[in-house]
């Protein structure tokens, strides 16, 4: 993708950690239990584990934001990382109709 500036894509757990969790000083432990799961699903979700639809309803739930927002993010995350990984293998393969 010559012309493109390409950026790390950042996971939902990024974000928590970079973005939200600061503003409120909560570890693990008590977001975890603010949350309503154990510890190590919310350790998994910071160290970039998939963040799933009963996940997007929880954060949704305690940010005050919608579960979209949340799914939105893992969205833009996963493509990043197939971009990254695959973009140009893919287009490389891949012929549009108008080509045949």
């Amino acid at each position: 993708m010559d012309g493109y500036v390409r950026i790390t894509p950042q996971s939902v757990g990024d974000h928590l950690r970079e973005d939200f969790l600061p503003d409120y000083d909560l570890k693990a432990p008590t977001f975890a239990k603010r949350l309503g799961v154990d510890r190590q699903r919310v350790v998994r979700l910071l160290k970039g584990a998939r963040c799933d639809a009963d996940m997007a309803l929880r954060l949704a739930a305690f940010f005050g934001t919608t579960p979209e927002f949340w799914m939105n993010l893992q969205s833009a995350y996963e493509l990043g990382i197939a971009e990254r990984d695959a973009g140009d293998k893919i287009r490389g393969e891949v012929e549009p109709p108008d080509s045949a």
